[in-house]
């Protein structure tokens, strides 16, 4: 009888100590699921408040645009004063951006188009790639696409920035540039800086 009673007794002490364990696993469990997920979170915030916006690079400074540093205000700047009868010396106009990884560091940077206008009939275009420096745009380099040439589209596809523009065949007029034509830009860094390379 006594041997029955703490053999039962034993059996009852060790399910307690069972139920005790297993609650502490699920317990560290629950708490370990929860705490990968903030992380998870915070990390997903992080990215999306360095993200780069089409706001943030129409107000940021860009270089060598006609040899020139420029200060973008809501995507337009305007040198003043011109020369007798203009109202500006020249002015500079956002006019189109991609967004994309540039320089493979898994922040959205991007490739803008701006135009460069002296007040005569010349319409200059420019590629500017812009990085993302936690949040803050940086033009980084800058080069001539041409004159009156007629954007179609922009993207960044892989890193490469990829422009379908309309350039001047042999015989079209400044005016009217018919020839369709892709340019690759690819963002390369040597020596602490970058540099846009055509592929």
């Amino acid at each position: 009888m006594n041997d029955e009673f703490f053999d039962g007794h034993y059996r009852i002490k060790n399910m307690k100590i069972m139920r005790v364990v297993l609650s502490v696993i699920l317990l560290s469990g629950v708490i370990l699921y929860y705490s990968v997920a903030s992380v998870g979170a915070s990390r997903r915030l992080n990215i999306q408040t360095h993200s780069l916006t089409i706001t943030s690079i129409k107000n940021t400074v860009y270089k060598k645009i006609d040899k020139e540093e420029v200060k973008l205000r809501n995507g337009k700047f305007i040198k003043t004063p011109g020369i007798e009868g203009f109202p500006y010396a020249y002015k500079v106009e956002f006019e189109t951006a991609a967004l994309g990884d540039l320089n493979k560091d898994g922040l959205s940077d991007a490739a803008v188009v701006l135009s460069w206008n002296g007040g005569g009939s010349g319409i200059f275009y420019y590629l500017s790639a812009v990085v993302n420096d936690n949040g803050r745009p940086v033009n980084v380099d800058t080069v001539l696409l041409g004159d009156r040439v007629r954007i179609k589209n922009i993207k960044i596809s892989s890193g490469i920035i990829e422009i379908e523009l309309l350039t001047h065949g042999l015989f079209d007029p400044m005016c009217c540039p018919k020839k369709k034509v892709l340019y690759k830009y690819r963002l390369v860094k040597t020596n602490q800086t970058y540099k846009l390379v055509r592929e």
